[in-house]
Parts: C-alpha cells; structure tokens; sequence
C-alpha cells in the first residue's frame, strides 16, 4: 500500500508537471510544486513514525516500511518469536555503523536471551544522552541496584516509567509492572509507543505462562 501511494504521488506528480509545461509555466514553479509535494510526503511520514499518539497509524505505516530493520524490530517485538527478534537485531546491526545504536542494539540482544553480563558491558559503551542513563540504569536494574537505576534524570518521561518497569519485571511484581508500563506507553510517541506497547503485550503473556508452572 505505501509504494502503490508513492506510485500515485510519482503519477499525479508527473501530471501536475505536465499540464503546468502545457500552459507554459516556469521551471522554476514545476520544481517548486514538486518540492513542495515530496516534502509533504516525508513530513508526514516523520510526523507518523517520531511523534504520533495513534498507535493503529504508527503500526500500518511501519508494515508499509518492515524493509527497514529498525520497523521490522519493532514488528517482531510485537508478533515474532524470539529468533525474529535476533534476526532484526542483526539486520539493524549489519546497516547501522553508529556506536551508541549498534551498542543499545547488542544490549537489547544479550537482555533478551538473558546474558545480563554482556548486556551490562554494552550499556556501558553508551557515550551520547539520554540513551547512556537510560541503558546505565537498566543495567543497574539487572545487577539489583534499585537505588542507583533510580538516581538518574530522564530527559524523557517514558524512560523513568520504564526503568521502574524493569524494577517490577526483576521483582516480579505483576501490578507495579502493568502500572509503570502503562505510563511508559502513555509518555511515548511514534516508533517508541508501538515499541513499549508490544513489549508490554509480550511481558505479560510470560507472566501468565510462568504463572501456571
């Protein structure tokens, strides 16, 4: 659907192009109309993917974009197994050459398969903030330092509500756990809101299973 719409665009585009050199305009106004389009299209998709309270939009947008691994993450967080998870972890990796995104990446990949040594020892590779506290703090968490994890400022809301999350998930407290997370999706926006709700979709569903052993 998203590259039938970007076909469309290309379509009405080269129409509008047309029918503007047909009544002699200027280059300059079939360029500028063309600009102007291209760009309404990317900030809307911008708009969608960074700062969007809608999660149904956020979701269908990224499904039309999964080529990207950092989308497709998200997805396989929301519906994927484990090795799904792995697999776009090592996508994002393989095409990401920034430190800080490809250190938060190993971090979510040694968490996940519960490696917390390895994970730690990423978290500390973080140099740019916020990630830095936030992952710092999600380290001090895995070692049970509750105070500490609790002792850094969070530029964004969601990441204090997530950190106490963590706290609840490690002790096992299912409400506090449902609370705080709740909060967290409720501070977020965009990538990060589709990302914090299927985490939480995905924690509760091991809450239950654990629940019957």
């Amino acid at each position: 659907m998203y590259y039938l719409r970007l076909g469309l665009l290309y379509l009405f585009l080269a129409v509008i192009g047309f029918v503007l050199a047909w009544f002699n305009a200027p280059t300059w106004v079939i360029v500028v109309v063309f600009i102007v389009a291209v760009a309404a299209v990317i900030y809307n998709n911008v708009l969608v993917m960074y700062l969007s309270n809608d999660a149904k939009k956020i979701e269908r947008a990224m499904r039309n974009q999964r080529r990207n691994p950092l989308f497709a993450h998200v997805l396989a967080v929301k519906e994927g197994t484990l090795e799904d998870e792995m697999k776009e972890i090592d996508r994002v990796i393989a095409k990401y050459k920034q430190p800080d995104l490809r250190n938060s990446f190993e971090f979510l990949r040694n968490y996940r398969l519960g490696q917390y040594e390895n994970a730690i020892k990423f978290a500390k590779e973080i140099k740019r903030e916020p990630s830095r506290s936030y992952h710092l703090a999600l380290a001090d968490v895995l070692q049970k330092n509750y105070k500490k994890a609790r002792s850094y400022s969070f530029d964004q809301a969601w990441m204090a509500h997530a950190v106490e999350a963590e706290i609840a998930l490690q002790l096992k407290n299912l409400e506090n756990y449902k609370k705080h997370m709740q909060l967290a999706i409720d501070e977020s926006k965009g990538m990060q809101l589709l990302l914090n709700q299927a985490t939480f979709e995905k924690e509760l569903r091991t809450f239950k299973v654990s629940g019957k052993k």
